[in-house]
C-alpha cells in the first residue's frame, strides 16, 4: 500500500501540465500622414514608448543611396533621379534588408512603406514570416491648406506648388490604399493640425484601444 501510494505521488509530481499565461503581443504601427505633419516626432515616441524599433522610408533610402557602392543603391538613385515612385521591389528589398536586420519580437513602427498594393502584400508575407500580427495604421490627417502652408515654410528648394500637390495626393492615395488593406477597424485616424503631445496622446489611445479589443495572445506553458 506505501508503494502504490508512493507511486501515485510520484506520478503527480511527474505530470505535465498545461497552462494558458498571456503574452504581450508585439505591436505593428504603419504611420501615414502628409509632408509636415509629424510622422518622425511620433514615430520617436511610439517607439519610446512600447521599445520598439520605427524605421523611416525615406531615412533608408538617404542611407542607402548614401552608399553608392551596391546594386541596390545604384537602383534607388536612378528611380528619384528620374523623380519617379520607386519600384515594388526596389522598395521591398530596401524594407526587407533593414528589418530583417533587427530584433522584431516586439514589433515594429514603419513610415512611407507600403504605398501600393504589391508592396502592401509584399509586407504581409513579411509578417506572417516572422509571425507577427496584422498592422495597425495611423493617419496623420491635416487639411490640404495647412499642408501647403508647412511645407512651404519650411523653404526647400523642392517645396514648390506642383510638387507639394503631388505629395499631398501621394498622401491621400497611400492612405486610402493601406486603410483598405488592413480594414477600418485598424485604422485610426488623429488630428495632426493638434500640439506633439496631443496627437501622441490620440495615436496611444486609438491604436490600445484596437489591441485590447483582440485581447491577449495566450500561450501554452509547460510546469512539471
Amino acid at each position: 500500500m506505501i508503494r502504490s501510494m508512493f507511486t501515485a505521488a510520484l506520478g503527480v509530481a511527474t505530470a505535465v501540465c498545461l497552462i494558458s499565461a498571456p503574452v504581450t503581443r508585439p505591436k505593428v504601427i504603419l504611420l501615414v500622414g502628409p509632408p509636415g505633419s509629424g510622422k518622425t516626432s511620433q514615430a520617436k515616441l511610439l517607439a519610446k514608448k512600447y521599445g520598439v524599433p520605427a524605421f523611416s522610408m525615406a531615412d533608408l533610402l538617404k542611407r542607402e543611396i548614401a552608399k553608392k557602392k551596391d546594386a541596390l543603391s545604384k537602383t534607388l538613385a536612378a528611380d528619384l533621379a528620374t523623380g519617379d515612385m520607386l519600384s515594388d521591389d526596389a522598395a521591398t528589398e530596401l524594407i526587407r534588408a533593414s528589418l530583417f536586420r533587427t530584433n522584431l519580437n516586439k514589433g515594429f513602427i514603419l513610415d512611407g512603406y507600403p504605398a501600393t498594393a504589391g508592396q502592401a502584400k509584399s509586407l504581409d508575407r513579411m509578417l506572417q514570416d516572422q509571425q507577427l500580427p496584422q498592422a495597425v495604421v495611423v493617419v496623420l490627417e491635416a487639411p490640404d491648406d495647412v499642408i501647403r502652408q508647412r511645407m512651404l515654410g519650411r523653404g526647400r528648394e523642392d517645396d514648390k506648388p506642383n510638387i507639394i500637390d503631388r505629395r499631398i495626393r501621394e498622401f491621400r492615395n497611400e492612405a486610402a490604399l493601406l486603410a483598405g488593406w488592413v480594414g477600418q477597424t485598424r485604422v485610426v485616424r488623429v488630428n495632426a493640425t493638434a500640439s506633439i503631445a496631443d496627437v501622441s496622446k490620440q495615436i496611444v489611445a486609438g491604436v490600445e484601444n484596437i489591441w485590447s479589443n483582440e485581447g491577449p495572445k495566450q500561450q501554452e506553458l509547460i510546469v512539471r
